[in-house]
């Protein structure tokens, strides 16, 4: 069952509204082909069905995108949740990663 109230991951991105995380706790063949053409369409992955796993940022069993996220291993070394709740925030790592991802997701 999938978890609404998952904390957000260490960057902020929220597990509970992610089509693969959704498809993970669904077990959803149809979800998990949306997930690859979004990161087909938007990034030029290519990335097989059976990759499209995640049980939340803060678990074990990450996306395959998110292994040795450079958030999780800062957010650890600070001690904190969030980079949100860093008192660093926003630092280089995060204005880098909005420029490349965030601000190309909301193109969409």
């Amino acid at each position: 069952m999938c978890n609404l109230f998952l904390k957000p991951c260490y960057c902020g991105h929220d597990c509970a509204r992610c089509v693969t995380y959704i498809a993970t706790q669904k077990n959803d063949e149809n979800l998990r082909q949306r997930s690859q053409r979004f990161y087909k369409e938007m990034f030029g992955l290519d990335i097989p069905l059976n990759k499209i796993n995640c049980e939340g940022g803060k678990s074990e069993r990450v996306f395959e995108l998110c292994t040795g996220c450079p958030f999780a291993a800062c957010c650890k070394k600070h001690v904190v949740d969030s980079c949100g709740e860093c008192p660093e925030y926003p630092c280089k790592n995060i204005l880098d990663y909005q420029t490349k991802y965030v601000n190309k997701v909301n193109q969409i």
